[in-house]
């Protein structure tokens, strides 16, 4: 009986380890610095911690606001369709409340353009696939809650600042 309650216990505790290496991060990607014209994103990263200064994430994201473009006086709207990308994440605590990290990986992106004019329309589409990398900071509210601001680069399809929150679980 003893051996079941230890491997039990033991068991509990490997789980609980593994439950807090684990986090999840939500955030406003913004591409480029102009605003009212570049798309904008939402992100979702899953995290593994492999030591407290390495981990393995998986990000998925998806535009939620069109930029506009007028460079050939002809309207366009530009969406980013789907951002995918796995990275490895290097982190150093400063102290308790402030981590800073850095990412890189490989993302896998679609983006479309519908231009609009005279009653006429044209739609495009690419894709692509390119090395990623990226800097930040985390401002920890809780143990498990941090408060994210950071630049990702996405190759080809450009770059941009992202606020976000991160839960540990």
């Amino acid at each position: 009986m003893k051996k079941i309650f230890v491997v039990s216990m033991l068991t509990l505790a490997a789980l609980s380890a593994q439950a807090q290496s684990m986090y999840g991060d939500v955030a406003y990607q913004m591409f480029d610095a102009d605003l009212a014209t570049d798309p904008a994103a939402v992100r979702g990263i899953i995290g593994y911690k492999v030591n407290p200064n390495l981990a393995v994430e998986g990000m998925l994201g998806v535009g939620i606001r069109d930029g506009k473009d007028a460079s050939f006086a002809i309207p366009t709207k530009v969406k980013l369709d789907r951002l995918a990308g796995i990275y490895a994440k290097s982190s150093f605590k400063l102290n308790d409340a402030f981590e800073l990290y850095g990412r890189l990986g490989y993302v896998n992106y679609k983006v479309s353009a519908t231009a609009s004019y005279g009653g006429y329309s044209a739609k495009v589409s690419d894709s692509g696939s390119d090395v990623s990398y990226g800097i930040g900071a985390s401002y920890y509210v809780s143990p498990s809650t941090s408060i994210n601001v950071d630049y990702m680069d996405f190759g080809d399809l450009e770059g941009g600042l992202a606020v976000g929150v991160k839960f540990s679980f």
